[in-house]
């Protein structure tokens, strides 16, 4: 299991959403929302090719696309999120980089006050191929996972 935390640098660390691969091939975006009894909201890729978003245990946009193996042609985006520069402080969630495989660190500096300015997005990519993102957008951060393919690519833009 390849997992990865996402996480704002202020003065201390803090967790934004992991991104984690299973060894049977499904790619999960977790959102911690512990302090919400049973809402665990997330987005699914699955080896099977099967692609939905879950909030309280429903499946919703739920879609067969491509199998995530060596046969991946392309990139497919799994989720796309607004981060602002307070978020991370209403969620309070401290980041321990020893508990993850690896850690996407956005410095506090690159987040916008408003809403909906800066997002993260998580793709699956076909090595060489670039993520799907909106028209126009400024990349601020991007980082490839090459640990099995298709590469998971974590890209903060702002729209």
């Amino acid at each position: 299991m390849h997992q990865i935390a996402i996480a704002v640098r202020d003065r201390d660390l803090f967790l934004e959403a992991t991104v984690v691969r299973a060894a049977t091939g499904d790619v999960y975006v977790n959102f911690p929302r512990d302090h919400v009894a049973g809402w665990k909201p997330h987005s699914s890729y699955h080896a099977s090719g099967q692609h939905h978003q879950k909030s309280y245990e429903k499946a919703f946009l739920v879609q067969k696309k491509q199998q995530p193996d060596e046969s991946f042609k392309d990139a497919v985006n799994v989720v796309t999120w607004g981060l602002d520069s307070a978020g991370h402080k209403a969620l309070n969630l401290p980041c321990d980089p020893h508990d993850f495989s690896e850690v996407f660190e956005i410095p506090i500096s690159l987040l916008r006050p408003e809403k909906y300015k800066t997002h993260v997005s998580v793709d699956l990519a076909e090595p060489g191929t670039e993520p799907l993102l909106v028209p126009g957008a400024k990349v601020f951060q991007q980082e490839r996972y090459r640990d099995s393919e298709p590469w998971i690519v974590l890209t903060l833009f702002e729209s």
